[in-house]
């Protein structure tokens, strides 16, 4: 009896001490993250007032608080002479250091409706078209491109 009762009390003792794992939903270890798009290439002005717009532009990129960074890229985009090079670095910059989509969305809106919208502008901004997360903003985007084409106001 003294050794069942010592078999018993072994087996409960095992059976507690070992543990059970289970992953539910876990990441097979072969799988790789995806690797994220390329940047862009660097946009190269021979114009100082360019020049320095640029810089402001990567100032601005460097705010601590999105919203700030918003306020700032937004004022740019804003102003009535941007030549195309500064435009384009301007959507990069967008795309790359702002976090939330709507800020995204506010400064692209923004570049499209400028008067001198034009073709360069517009591949920048449809080549990273996939850095929004949401179709509904892509698509947001592409309407307003398409509103402005059909307008003629493009060039």
């Amino acid at each position: 009896m003294k050794t069942a009762n010592l078999l018993a009390l072994v087996l409960v003792t095992l059976t507690l001490n070992t543990g059970c794992v289970v992953s539910i939903g876990g990441r097979s270890h072969s799988q790789t993250p995806p690797m994220p798009p390329p940047a862009p290439p660097p946009v190269v002005v021979n114009n100082p007032t360019d020049a320095a717009t640029v810089a402001e532009i990567d100032a601005a990129a460097q705010l601590n608080m999105d919203s700030a960074r918003t306020q700032a890229l937004s004022r740019i985009a804003g102003r009535p002479a941007l030549g195309v090079p500064v435009q384009v670095h301007l959507i990069n910059v967008t795309y790359r250091c702002l976090n939330f989509e709507s800020s995204k969305m506010q400064v692209l809106q923004q570049i499209i409706a400028r008067p001198d919208f034009c073709d360069g502008t517009r591949h920048a901004i449809v080549s990273q078209l996939n850095n929004l997360s949401f179709d509904s903003n892509r698509q947001a985007i592409l309407g307003q491109i398409n509103s402005r084409l059909a307008a003629g106001s493009a060039s």
